[in-house]
């Protein structure tokens, strides 16, 4: 029997090259995976394609509810973000497809797996990291570390050898989509001087917004947003409707160069609506539930596992305490946060939870129950003591 080979197969240009490729070159059997997080063409399509490359076995899972609830929610809760303002929509959708494809070549004995990423971006260290964790023993094959093409018209005119016609090889811009997010790099971007067609780019975003403001309610358990507008919704479903809301106001747009794993610096315009609006309803909780010390640490965890996110660190043992920060963190993170989204603009109107540390009675400033004033006298002496001391001697010119 030949050996095999389990391929990330999305069906687009690299993966289709990959197939004949790995085939003429390995002599290996090659099963097509396909993890639909939101980012796949019609499973049919795939598989009429996957198969007349020759394909042995062609596999199809649609995972949008466990990518948003098992990654996506995770990585919410933490607030993770890179470099303050990317929401790691592409990113946090590696770890899922590394996993289904490593359990899939595990139960086919497969020797290889393979992957379509480039070397200069970050995927082929985010999967290769995820597959060193899961499955150590199996071979990666990276085509493009090892094959002489160089451009997208040199593999329409390699399939075109093996039957496939390609179509138009010029391709403005590389797209990457999820049920989270979506992103858009290459072309024009990469002229950092100047700013970009709005209509060339933007797929999600409304540019010319009219709408008036209106009002969305979250309710949160956990961490993890379960009702829109009183409405239980699925993960999936939560995601795809803040994103239509956010989409229609024009929220969640962000362009930013950012440096890759290796060093590279890549300017990228990503939307993420929903994503966005989440954020802000959880910051909004957070500030209530938490205390100042918890939510002081938080920010500082948040960074750190927005960076094991962003280099692929999904699977390791650093990931997964800091992850078991935030569950453990998140377990009074319940309530229902009110937003009033307008124009590219988002507003908290209110929020409300059963662990929040807010007491108005506390607050106040027209009543004094616990005798605070009177209290402060001595604290603030206490607290006061080392800027006196050093007063002293700066006036003593010691």
């Amino acid at each position: 029997m030949k050996n095999v080979c389990v391929l990330a197969y999305s069906g687009g240009l690299d993966t289709s090259a990959i197939i004949p490729w790995l085939i003429e070159n390995y002599d290996i059997d090659v099963i097509a995976y396909c993890c639909n997080v939101g980012n796949l063409p019609p499973e049919n399509e795939l598989k009429e394609r996957a198969l007349k490359l020759g394909a042995r076995e062609f596999i199809y899972e649609e995972a949008q509810d466990e990518f948003v609830n098992d990654f996506v929610y995770p990585m919410l809760r933490a607030g993770a973000k890179y470099l303050d303002d990317y929401l790691l929509g592409t990113a946090i959708a590696r770890p899922l497809i590394a996993a289904r494809v490593a359990a899939f070549a595990k139960s086919r004995q497969a020797k290889f797996i393979a992957h379509g990423a480039t070397g200069k971006g970050n995927d082929h260290i985010r999967f290769e990291r995820a597959w060193a964790y899961l499955c150590p023993d199996i071979k990666i094959i990276a085509p493009w570390k090892i094959w002489d093409y160089r451009s997208r018209e040199e593999l329409i005119k390699y399939l075109a050898t093996v039957g496939m016609n390609w179509g138009a090889g010029n391709k403005a811009y590389s797209v990457d989509l999820n049920t989270f997010h979506r992103s858009c790099e290459g072309g024009d971007l990469e002229d950092i001087r100047h700013s970009y067609s709005e209509a060339e780019v933007l797929e999600w975003t409304s540019v010319d917004v009219k709408q008036t403001s209106t009002e969305v309610s979250l309710v949160i358990e956990s961490g993890k947003i379960v009702q829109l507008d009183g409405k239980a919704m699925s993960p999936k479903s939560v995601v795809e409707e803040l994103n239509k809301l956010g989409s229609k106001y024009g929220i969640g747009l962000c362009d930013i160069v950012e440096e890759r794993i290796n060093g590279i610096k890549s300017r990228g315009v990503y939307e993420t609506p929903g994503g966005t609006i989440a954020h802000e309803a959880l910051k909004a909780l957070k500030q209530i539930c938490w205390s100042r010390e918890l939510y002081q640490l938080a920010q500082s965890m948040s960074r750190e596992f927005g960076q094991l996110i962003y280099d692929g660190h999904w699977f390791s043992d650093h990931s997964s305490a800091v992850d078991g920060f935030f569950k453990s963190a998140s377990k009074k993170l319940t309530g229902e946060v009110l937003l009033l989204i307008g124009p590219r603009s988002l507003r908290v109107l209110s929020r409300q939870s059963p662990f929040s540390l807010y007491r108005p009675e506390v607050a106040s400033f027209e009543s004094d129950q616990l005798d605070i004033h009177k209290a402060a006298m001595g604290y603030t002496k206490i607290l006061t003591l080392s800027s006196l001391i050093q007063g002293q001697r700066a006036e003593a010119k010691v």
